[in-house]
Formats: structure tokens, C-alpha cells, sequence
């Protein structure tokens, strides 16, 4: 094992010699041209290059069989887009978008009836064709499909205005309690997503209900300042544990399920295992998996009777983590004994920003000694390193023509499709890899395993925005492609392949919209899963106004709202409610003498009514208290509180009244009684005599 190296030690001494920068379209349109084969199959299937490209590949395909695009903006408009991703499924799955305080999902395959995101995939969105219709001068559009400034300026006025934008609403939203939301990765089943926060707080949610059932602090203080931001999540492929790392530099192992180790909501020491080393903070963690068959991790400090029992079971595990620090650490996680142990340190050079792993390549292309080996990728400044996660090797040091830092990358097996005139076999089988970065710029490499050994990743093709990348996904069947920008836009490409199939298998015609059929759309399918069930619908009522003016907590004007409708039960039902907000006497204070005149007409009138009395007096005496001191400035008022003296002198006068006829009432009921009980007393006692 590399013992730990601080950051410091670990940067690569630079020499100090003057450069100049230089344009990266110039620097590339001298020096390298899109592959002249797989070039057309991003323009054709993809739609990604430039624009008077793809017009001209796909002028003569059907809309049926045609790219679609979808761009929008995010509920949380501006934020940048901190992290994309696909979970497994078919159709594409479902894409979550991880940006401010929420993580946003779209599409899926529960929603496809009612999801507007896979709406527009599927029909083509109206904002695609104002874009198609868009036609672009030759010289306005670079050698990426990018925009020059004058036109990159139209442009970014008709993006703020939404011109060109699609308006997709998310399917589903997971709160993350007001923090926000770093990272968001699904589980190899799509039924639970692990949520990263800048609060330090790994979310453990259902991505159907949005149910938040697990929460882990990586701070003892829940409250406290010490609370660092989770970067990234990765799952392990049992499915039970989840890794993460942040800024506090430590990596983490959380059993999900709740095994012996792990203490619940809130407690650092639940952590089955905290992996410490890094000098800075951890921005990216991945999972390496492998066959234990093909490949026999002997370790220095690993025992015989480990590897003998490690090999009873067919795939390992190991946790890398890339950090600040300039430094990739791999982590045995699996061990008994020496769980947590760091097998390797490695030194890209530059602060990883990001990092991909890449399977084992079984029988593709030409015979390597990289075949049945998987490596990693990471990405850090504008440079690409590829490692062998094993023994902590570099294979490959690779500079792009990325003129800013690389913020994403992912991998690319484009499905073959007879239909493609690539006659070259080799073209057919290689891995692409697409790297994104904060200069706009979108480029797509081959990866193959014969380009590792001959030490180069030959450029294939590549796409120019408008605005820094921050974020980049793909699905897992290689169908479409979500781009994230800093301004809060997300544009998913989806491959033709994919929606000719959907087409062809979906043949219903999408209702119009405001049409009777659009609106029932949905209530008769049956329930295909047997765990699903009928959840009824009810209408949501509409709030009366002066119960939307409760809510806003505007009491005066509630109250004003009430008193027009003339209707004593519900004018004293507010003022119940208002007196129980103790809201009263705030509603009663400031108002004028129109205002004043309601409110003392409705009290003269109801005040001597049983049902309403007992509200009334306590708001004659607020308003007694509150306007008594202003008698003699007007004079409505004045006659006002004068009838109000007078309804309440002659209710009280009737009261005396009825409380002295009570008393003669209840005099003569005694009488009454007391003259019965003597002539009951009497005729006993005569009775007695004559029987004597």
C-alpha cells in the first residue's frame, strides 16, 4: 500500500514559461476533422453537430424515423445543473436532473401516458420545430455547430425569453428540504434513488412516491456549521450499501438496509466504514466491478484463507475516489479484516473533476492484453488519464482540445444498425467516450482498447454551446443523451433507432388537447403491475376569496371580503376563525370610515340575535377599545356608535326585564309547590284518622 501523500507533494512541478491561448475552434479546424463514418451517425441519429449538418442528413428521413430534441428549463429556472442521470429500464428510463433544492424526474416507464417529457420525445415538441425552422447562415455557425457572437447574442435573447425552449414539466420532484441538491444516482432496479445534498446529507428516497426513508449525516451536529456537501453517491451492486464523498474529504459506506453497523438518522457512526486519506474534498466515487475469476487481487497485508474465501464468490468490488487533492485512491471494502484498507494512491495531476469506469470488454474487437480488464477514467483540467484500477498503473495520458475544465465525462457504445453504411467492421465495435467542459464544448472520442495501447484517442466528432456544460448523461440502452448547461437548461437528445421502435409498437393517436378524450385520457387503463393500485382522483375545491386571503394571512381584508356577501353564518364563521389565529383585533385596526361603517352596521344588526351574540360582544368591545377615543371626528361614526349604545341599552333593558319576570315566574312555581306538598301532607293525615 502508498502511504499518504499530502497535496502539496503530489502536484506536478511545472516549469514557468510564458504561453498564449489560443482559439480552440481555430486550433482544431486546422488539425482535425470529424471520422468521415461515425461523424454522419451522430448527425443522423443523434442530431449532435451543427445545425446546417443535421438538416442536411436528415432532410430526406420521415419524421417517423427522425431524431428528437427536447430543451427546457428546470423549476428551479437559473440554478446551474449539478448532475444527470439515467436509471436502468427500458424506453430509456428515467432521467433524474439534480438542481437546486429538488431533484426533478422525467419520464419512466409508470408515467408514459401522462409525461410531457416523453410527449415531446416521441411526437416532436413544437419548440423543435421553430429550431428546425430556424435556418442558420453559413457564416454564423463555427466548426462545432456553434454560434458566432452577433448570432450567439439573438440567440441567448430568444433562450431568455423562452423562444426555443420547451416547456416540460417534471413528472415527479423529491424535496430535499430546502438544501441543495448535489447529486442524485438510481439504484440498479430504479425503485430507490440516492440523493446527495449540500448539507451533507445522503437521501435515501423512492423514486415513485418521492418518500424520503432513509437519511445519513455525515456530521454528528445535524445543525451544525461543520456540515460539508456531498459531491457524488454511487451504489454497490448488492444494492444495500451506498458510498459517497464530499468536501469534508472523507469517503463513506452506508448500509441502506440497516445492518449491524449502521445507527440511523443522524449518527456518523452508522457509517459501515469511513475512508480517510484524501487532502482535499472528494468530487467524484465510482464502483469497480469485476469477475474474481479473471482477475486475483493479491494485496500484501490479505491473508490465504481471505483469498480462498473471496474467491467462492464470482464478482469483487472496489470503491475509487477521486479528489482535489490531484489524487485517485482505490478501496477494498469487501475484506473482513482489512475492510477500508487503500489498495493504491495515483496522481492525475491536475484536481479530478470527474471519473468513468469501463467494464471489461469480453471478445470485442482485436485480441489486448487490456481485454477482461476493467479501467478507469479520469477526467481533471483538459486532461484525460486512463489507470488500471488493479495495481494503480497509468495506461494512457491524454491531452484534449478542451479549452477550459472537463466537467463530465461518460461512455458510449453506439448500437449497430444495419441500416448504417459503416462497412468498416472495427468502426462498428469501438467504445466512444464524450467529454464535456465549461468552454461549451462537446467531444466524443474513440476508447477502444487497441486505442489505449496505440496511446491516443482519435477524435471522432463534436458539438459547440452556447453555454458552459456542467453535466452529462446516458441511458443505458445508448438512446438518448442529456446535456446540462450552467444556466439551468437541459437538452436531451433521443437516438431515431429508439423511436421508430415506440412507434412502431404504440400506435394509439394522442388525444387533442381541451378535447373530452384528452381530459379522461388515462382513466380506463388497467394496472399492469399486480402491486398497483386504482388511487381515486377527487376534484380539488375551489377556495372561496376571502379563504385565499386567510391563507396569505391578510386579515383585514378577509374580513371586508365577508361582510359583502351578506350572509350572517359565514361573516361570524371568519371572525370564529379569526379569533382563533388571534387575529381578531388586527383585522378590526386601521380602517377608514367606509370601511369602519360595514363592520358596525353588521354588529348593530346581529348583536341582539342569540345565535350571534356571543361573537358580537367581544367585537363591539375591540372596537369600542380600539375607536372609542375617535368620537366626534365623524359624524357616521358618531350615529353609528350611538345606535350601537342604544341596541345594547335596550337588549340589556329587556334582559332586566325577563330576569325579574323569571324571578315572579319562579316565586309563584314555588308557591305552587309548596301549597301541593301541604295538601299532600293534609290528605295523608286525614286518612290516617279515619282509619284509627
Amino acid at each position: 500500500m502508498s502511504s499518504f501523500k499530502s497535496s502539496l507533494t503530489l502536484q506536478t512541478q511545472k516549469p514557468t514559461t510564458k504561453s498564449t491561448v489560443q482559439s480552440t475552434t481555430s486550433a482544431l479546424s486546422t488539425s482535425i476533422e470529424s471520422h468521415p463514418q461515425l461523424g454522419n451517425l451522430y448527425l443522423r441519429n443523434y442530431g449532435l453537430g451543427p445545425r446546417r449538418l443535421v438538416r442536411l442528413y436528415t432532410r430526406k428521413t420521415s419524421p417517423a424515423n427522425r431524431y428528437t430534441k427536447v430543451s427546457f428549463l428546470t423549476q428551479s429556472l437559473k440554478n446551474p445543473i449539478a448532475y444527470l442521470s439515467f436509471s436502468r429500464g427500458g424506453g430509456g428510463g428515467s432521467l433524474a436532473v439534480a438542481s437546486g433544492p429538488r431533484v426533478s424526474l422525467y419520464g419512466g416507464s409508470r408515467t408514459a401516458g401522462t409525461s410531457d417529457f416523453l410527449r415531446a420525445l416521441k411526437a416532436g415538441s413544437a419548440a423543435q420545430s421553430r429550431r428546425d425552422d430556424f435556418e442558420d447562415d453559413e457564416d454564423s455557425v463555427d466548426l462545432f455547430g456553434g454560434k458566432k457572437k452577433a448570432a450567439a447574442e439573438d440567440e441567448e435573447s430568444n433562450a431568455n425569453k423562452g423562444v426555443n425552449l420547451d416547456k416540460i414539466d417534471p413528472d415527479r420532484n423529491i424535496s430535499t428540504g430546502g438544501l441543495l441538491a448535489e447529486c442524485a444516482v438510481h439504484r440498479s432496479d430504479g425503485r430507490l434513488i440516492a440523493v446527495g445534498t449540500e448539507g451533507g446529507q445522503v437521501k435515501i428516497c423512492d423514486a415513485n412516491s418521492r418518500m424520503t426513508l432513509r437519511t445519513f449525516n455525515s456530521s454528528k451536529t445535524v445543525g451544525g456549521g461543520d456540515r460539508k456537501t456531498i459531491r457524488d453517491v454511487a451504489w454497490m451492486r448488492d444494492g444495500k450499501h451506498v458510498v459517497a464523498g464530499g468536501d469534508d474529504g472523507v469517503v463513506r459506506v452506508w448500509n441502506v438496509s440497516g445492518g449491524m453497523k449502521d445507527g440511523g438518522v443522524g449518527d456518523n457512526s452508522g457509517a459501515d466504514f469511513q475512508l480517510r486519506g484524501h487532502g482535499d474534498k472528494v468530487t467524484a466515487v465510482k464502483i469497480v466491478s469485476f469477475k474474481k475469476d479473471d482477475h486475483n487481487i493479491k494485496s500484501k497485508k490479505r491473508s490465504r484463507e481471505t483469498i480462498e474465501q473471496d474467491s467462492l464468490s464470482s464478482w469483487t468490488q472496489l470503491v475509487v475516489s477521486g479528489s482535489y487533492d490531484h489524487t485517485i485512491r482505490v478501496w477494498d471494502v469487501e475484506s473482513d479484516d482489512q475492510g477500508g484498507e487503500c489498495l493504491s494512491v495515483m496522481n492525475h495531476g491536475d484536481p479530478v473533476q470527474a471519473l468513468l469506469v469501463l467494464p471489461a470488454s469480453y471478445g470485442r474487437g482485436k485480441a489486448s492484453k487490456y481485454d477482461n480488464l476493467p479501467l478507469l477514467v479520469s477526467a481533471g483540467g483538459t486532461t484525460l488519464k486512463i489507470w488500471n484500477p488493479l495495481n494503480g498503473s497509468c495506461l494512457l495520458t491524454f491531452r484534449t482540445m478542451h479549452a477550459k475544465t472537463i466537467t463530465s465525462i461518460c461512455l458510449l457504445d453506439i448500437p449497430y444498425d444495419e441500416v448504417e453504411d459503416d462497412s468498416s467492421e472495427s468502426n462498428r465495435k469501438k467504445r466512444h467516450i464524450i467529454t464535456a467542459g465549461l468552454d461549451g464544448l462537446l467531444r466524443i472520442h474513440s476508447i477502444s482498447n487497441e486505442d489505449i495501447v496505440d496511446g491516443s484517442l482519435p477524435f471522432l466528432h463534436g458539438m459547440q454551446f452556447s453555454d458552459p456544460l456542467s453535466a452529462l448523461a446516458i441511458s443505458q440502452d445508448m438512446s438518448r443523451v442529456a446535456i446540462g448547461t450552467t444556466t439551468g437548461i437541459v437538452t436531451v437528445h433521443q437516438r431515431r433507432a429508439l423511436l421508430s421502435k415506440q412507434q412502431g409498437v404504440v400506435e394509439r393517436k394522442e388525444p387533442r388537447h381541451g378535447t373530452y378524450s384528452y381530459f379522461m385520457r388515462g382513466a380506463h387503463e388497467k394496472a399492469h403491475d399486480p402491486d398497483d393500485y386504482l388511487l381515486l382522483h377527487q376534484k380539488k375545491q375551489k377556495l372561496a376569496e376571502y379563504d385565499s386571503l386567510l391563507r396569505k394571512f391578510r386579515y383585514g381584508d378577509a374580513l371586508d371580503k365577508v361582510l359583502q356577501q351578506r350572509q350572517p353564518q359565514v361573516v361570524i364563521a371568519v371572525i370564529e376563525e379569526l379569533g382563533k389565529r388571534r387575529g381578531l383585533t388586527i383585522a378590526l385596526s386601521n380602517r377608514d370610515e367606509e370601511s369602519l361603517e360595514a363592520i358596525l352596521s353588521f354588529t348593530i344588526r346581529f348583536i341582539d340575535d342569540p345565535k350571534y351574540s356571543t361573537y358580537l360582544i367581544g367585537v363591539a368591545h375591540i372596537l369600542c377599545d380600539i375607536y372609542g377615543s375617535l368620537i366626534g371626528q365623524s359624524s357616521v361614526v358618531d350615529e353609528l356608535f350611538s345606535k350601537l349604545r342604544n341596541k345594547v341599552t335596550n337588549e340589556c333593558s329587556a334582559q332586566r326585564m325577563l330576569l325579574r319576570m323569571l324571578g315572579q315566574i319562579d316565586l309563584v312555581m314555588t308557591s305552587a309547590e309548596n301549597s301541593r306538598q301541604v295538601d299532600e301532607a293534609v290528605g295523608v293525615g286525614g286518612s290516617t284518622a279515619d282509619a284509627a
